[in-house]
């Protein structure tokens, strides 16, 4: 038997959409906005609205997308058809003190507004679980991009990873199963110590010294995790031509984009890649989150 708790889902990419589809399993009042031309084929439970009011009027949950705002003060709505976004304040004023709010790196000022007016909220991108299972989605996608950009196999691909971190990890974990022949470079000694022991090659990146000019000959692909300014004009200028560099550091991310851009260079800035590139098990996954959080919160 469904739990008829009402939730109401609003803006976001594909991943919302299997967010929803995959509550609707347990729950049978979902109300889904923004993502218009929504396929709801074997979901019963789910009501598409066109009125973010009406999708929001006794909710008990409202589950904001990953991320909740792209620029701080609007909603994330890429799929909205026509209309302006609306506010995160507007859509703080709508909600009841009953009304639990859930979503995926909330801005601070929303976050602090919401709980001045007594409403609680969560945040799941917070969880380590799930940054760690996330991470893994981003690594796959990270090797897909690789793959369809390339004109030679993996296997063999001399591959450069800068930073270790939960994406790095896996990443390094994927190409050297396939065979690559992956070097990581990492500031941190422990960094290097892990890196080490799991097989791979490292550099060291060191403060105020070019460190990294090791990586301008010879790599097939150089993926950055590490979200400062590690390829700057002079690396660009200097790297080999044909050496592939994907970007996958969050703001303000890792390469000169200026400087690649007018000089040509061979980058991907690859952001958002698991709604992008496999949404269903990114969505699946931030379900799991939001029904934990909803479980804990329903039997308070």
């Amino acid at each position: 038997m469904k739990n008829n708790i009402k939730i109401a889902m609003l803006g976001g990419d594909m991943r919302q959409l299997a967010v929803a589809k995959s509550l609707s399993l347990s729950y049978d009042d979902i109300r889904l906005w923004g993502i218009s031309g929504a396929s709801l084929y074997g979901a019963d439970g789910i009501s598409l609205y066109s009125d973010i009011t009406g999708a929001l009027e006794d909710a008990r949950f409202a589950v904001l997308p990953l991320p909740a705002s792209t620029d701080g003060v609007s909603l994330n709505c890429p799929l909205l058809d026509g209309g302006e976004r609306p506010k995160l304040s507007e859509i703080a004023r709508r909600l009841s003190k009953d009304t639990a709010i859930i979503g995926g790196r909330i801005p601070d000022s929303f976050r602090c507004l919401a709980e001045s007016e007594g409403i609680k909220v969560f945040d799941y991108f917070e969880s380590e679980d799930f940054q760690v299972k996330n991470a893994y989605t981003t690594a796959e996608a990270a090797v897909s991009i690789a793959m369809n950009t390339l004109d030679r196999n993996i296997r063999g691909a001399k591959i450069a990873i800068t930073g270790y971190g939960r994406i790095s990890k896996h990443l390094c974990s994927l190409l050297a199963a396939i065979g690559a022949d992956v070097t990581v470079a990492a500031r941190k000694s422990s960094d290097i110590a892990w890196a080490e022991s799991s097989g791979y090659k490292t550099v060291r990146i060191l403060p105020n010294a070019n460190s990294l000019s090791v990586l301008q000959v010879g790599y097939d692909v150089i993926y950055n995790t590490v979200p400062h300014w590690l390829f700057d004009r002079d690396f660009l200028a200097r790297v080999d031509k044909n050496t592939f560099i994907v970007d996958l550091a969050s703001a303000p991310g890792g390469v000169d984009i200026c400087a690649a851009k007018e000089l040509g260079s061979n980058v991907s800035w690859a952001t958002s890649l698991p709604g992008k590139y496999a949404p269903r098990s990114a969505g699946e996954l931030i379900a799991e989150c939001v029904d934990r959080i909803i479980g804990e919160e329903a039997a308070l």
